[in-house]
């Protein structure tokens, strides 16, 4: 039996929860695209996965360190949302953070062909009309 989309996604979330985020995955399709969704002030969708993410490198430049572990996963079709906990230490602050947010991935053929990340999880399941209990 093939692996569930959810379970093809374990290996990304194993790696980014040890605050790994060099590896480049099985998973990821050569033209994956991700971004992050309209709440955000730098949103919109980028294709950078066949190489080092300009985009992430920014990103993780101002972190000591910055965790996320997957929380949930919520499958309905070819759409994977993932509620997520976010941890980190800021460089030049060393405040810390801890925050919870939501990544949807849209799968195609056993492969991940993007990427939105989300503020907040409601603001995931409203943009996908995905409805959970609890």
């Amino acid at each position: 039996m093939a692996p569930s989309n959810a379970e093809l996604l374990l290996p990304v979330y194993e790696s980014w929860a040890r605050g790994d985020w060099t590896p480049q995955f099985d998973v990821y399709a050569d033209d994956m695209e991700w971004g992050f969704s309209d709440d955000f002030i730098e949103s919109g969708l980028l294709s950078e996965i066949g190489g080092k993410s300009p985009r992430l490198r920014t990103w993780l430049r101002g972190w000591e360190r910055w965790h996320c572990a997957a929380e949930r996963y919520i499958e309905a079709g070819d759409t994977v949302i993932v509620f997520c906990h976010y941890s980190g230490r800021g460089k030049s602050s060393g405040a810390l953070v801890e925050t919870r947010g939501a990544h949807v991935w849209t799968m195609q053929d056993g492969k991940a062909v993007k990427l939105v990340v989300f503020p907040t999880r409601e603001s995931a399941l409203e943009a996908t009309g995905v409805e959970i209990d609890g």
